[in-house]
């Protein structure tokens, strides 16, 4: 589960009607703009709350990652890609499905990239715009045409 909305019932639903478990609720970045449902959903279901390594002002424990680290569930492998600009401890996922080859077919942007937008620089980083030009030019634009990219939001805060 990647960025939860606060309301629980929804995952939990579906979840056991599924007959389903979590093993990761993953938080791109500490959202300035509202509040995010990942330390309690990973407390109602016993799964690992992940966040970057930069997060290290959470005041809830979190297993904590950086560029490169790799969850793996199954067949599939999570590639932790730091992507910073929105937040300095913002990350993004490469999913790569080993069914369908080596290589990552997706990657889920959190809110580096937007539909229609990229993530806003001014909230909490110092050096905001440098880092997000990096991690959307130098990063995710280098991707091969064929990975699809998931942008985490819609442009403009929620």
């Amino acid at each position: 589960m990647v960025d939860p909305l606060p309301d629980l019932d929804p995952y939990l639903e579906t979840l056991q009607h599924d007959g389903l478990s979590l093993r990761y609720v993953m938080d791109t970045h500490i959202h300035a703009d509202h509040l995010s449902g990942a330390w309690a959903l990973a407390q109602a279901t016993g799964a690992e709350l992940v966040m970057h390594e930069a997060a290290s002002d959470l005041t809830v424990p979190f297993t904590a990652v950086r560029d490169g680290d790799q969850l793996t569930l199954g067949n599939v492998t999570i590639t932790v890609w730091h992507t910073p600009g929105h937040t300095p401890e913002h990350i993004s996922l490469a999913i790569t499905d080993h069914k369908r080859g080596p290589e990552p077919w997706c990657v889920l942007t959190g809110h580096t990239l937007m539909i229609g937008d990229a993530g806003r620089p001014d909230l909490v980083a110092e050096d905001g715009a440098d880092q997000l030009y990096g991690s959307l030019f130098e990063r995710l634009l280098a991707l091969p045409d064929y990975v699809e990219i998931f942008p985490g939001a819609y442009a403009g805060s929620t």
